[in-house]
């Protein structure tokens, strides 16, 4: 589940600065009086998402500290925008590092127009203006085609149904909807405590046997390789519990994930399964018999890469081979190559992540795969399998066969180091179909440490082309 200056249609990117204040004492955000810094880094920043005016946002904004006394702290109240007004941020709990750290704000709503939306935050002691700038609306585009893939529908209804028979009445009327769009966009990569506007049963609310079905219903639907499908939303899940028990707060673990039909699961009508949380997106649209979607698609995991699971003892590591495969492509370019990949300036989250549906830019940049050897092609495409193996195997097969066909017209950009591990690296493929973004983030619970922002996302057949 994670630079737009050189687009020319593209609406003018977000530019966030945080201005230092004097110590304000009439403080609007809530915090623990003892916990105290001693500045706030303004200039080193770092922000994800990309408002644009009269369209859903949620995104954060992570502020650098320093002199912090190692101090918990509440999470505060919602600031609203003024301004560009329709715009909440809020401070997420946690922990003051005994020196330097970072602290979250959670920033949400609708902006009501293009403009500066302006946030008056404290945190310690220090103040500080957030000035956001929101953007016009841009438009999508692209050369692909809509799905219409082959998959396991006749399974794949079976095993909703059978889950669905295991609810209560009440549960099956929380995950049950008449199917709309505008539902299928209510997902964020953000824990439940910042963003709850999910739509769906609580997995809160399971008994035993209700997880169990839902496992099965999980496995059917998706890939059945290795750290891929199935076992890599296990592992997502299995992180959030990770995050709950070290540090997190009660919008962390497995208990704020998230189950939604939208419309009848049928073999012949149009429905959608969607499974969100935190770290894990599930956007599954299927219309007459056939999958016409499986994106939007988040993925991400905190710890990275590998942590033992509170709940087995196993070691855990559903997103290695994603950044191996990176890694291995980037290896095989030349040093011309990786000179036309490179991105002008630093990405530092998604382009077109949550709440940021269509704003596929209308230009693409970077190294074409239709001039490199038929060696680094397939690496490329070993890369894009990470992410279309997560579908049921039969309609991974077909969307990975559309991709390599379109592979020649498959854009590479990059930023950063060429592992695709440290913090600060950011990789893009775009193709007339397929969009594929990395971004490697700083830790938020586990402080000094790192854990990926990556989105799939298809130009045509998001949300089943709806």
């Amino acid at each position: 589940m994670k630079i737009n200056h050189f687009l020319a249609s593209v609406s003018v990117s977000t530019i966030v600065l945080l201005i230092a204040c004097n110590k304000s004492t009439d403080d609007p955000t809530p915090t623990t009086s003892a916990a105290t810094v001693t500045a706030l880094t303004c200039a080193s920043v770092t922000f994800s998402g990309t408002p644009q005016a009269n369209a859903a946002f949620t995104g954060t904004a992570t502020v650098p500290y320093t002199g912090g006394n190692g101090v918990a702290y509440s999470a505060g109240s919602g600031i609203a925008s003024t301004g560009v007004t329709g715009l909440t941020a809020t401070l997420a709990a946690g922990t003051l590092a005994s020196g330097t750290g970072s602290v979250t704000y959670a920033i949400s709503g609708t902006p009501s127009a293009s403009g500066t939306a302006a946030f008056a935050i404290s945190l310690g002691g220090q103040s500080c203006t957030l000035s956001l700038t929101v953007s016009a609306a841009s438009s999508s585009s692209g050369t692909g085609t809509v799905w219409s893939m082959d998959t396991d529908i006749a399974a794949i209804v079976a095993a909703a149904e059978a889950f669905k028979a295991t609810l209560t009445s009440s549960q099956v009327a929380s995950a049950q909807y008449t199917y709309t769009v505008a539902q299928a966009k209510l997902w964020s990569n953000l824990p439940q405590s910042l963003y709850k506007g999910r739509v769906g049963l609580a997995s809160s609310t399971f008994s035993t046997a209700q997880w169990t079905a839902f496992y099965n219903l999980l496995k059917v639907a998706t890939g059945t390789g290795a750290n891929e499908g199935s076992e890599e939303y296990t592992g997502i899940i299995d992180a959030d519990d990770y995050l709950r028990a070290n540090g997190g707060d009660s919008g962390y673990g497995s208990g704020n994930y998230y189950i939604g039909f939208l419309g009848t699961p049928s073999t012949t009508g149009l429905w959608c399964l969607q499974i969100g949380g935190h770290h894990g997106t599930i956007i599954y649209t299927y219309s007459g018999g056939k999958m016409t979607g499986g994106t939007p698609s988040f993925r991400s995991t905190e710890p990275y890469p590998t942590w033992t699971s509170t709940n087995t003892g196993k070691t855990i590591q559903p997103m290695v081979q994603e950044t191996a495969a990176f890694a291995n492509f980037m290896k095989s370019l030349s040093t011309t190559e990786l000179a036309t990949a490179k991105r002008s300036a630093a990405q530092n989250d998604l382009i077109v992540g949550p709440q940021k549906d269509g704003s596929f830019p209308t230009t693409k940049t970077g190294v074409k795969a239709g001039n490199l050897t038929t060696a680094q092609k397939d690496l490329l495409l070993a890369a894009i399998k990470t992410y279309v193996d997560d579908l049921d195997d039969k309609a991974a097969a077909a969307v990975l066969a559309k991709y390599k066909s379109e592979l020649d017209e498959t854009y590479v950009s990059y930023y950063g180091g060429t592992t695709m591990a440290a913090q600060g690296d950011y990789l893009l493929i775009d193709g007339p179909s397929v969009w594929i973004e990395w971004s490697m983030q700083g830790g938020i619970i586990i402080k000094n440490g790192v854990h990926p922002h990556s989105v799939w996302r298809d130009r045509k057949s998001d949300y089943g082309g709806n």
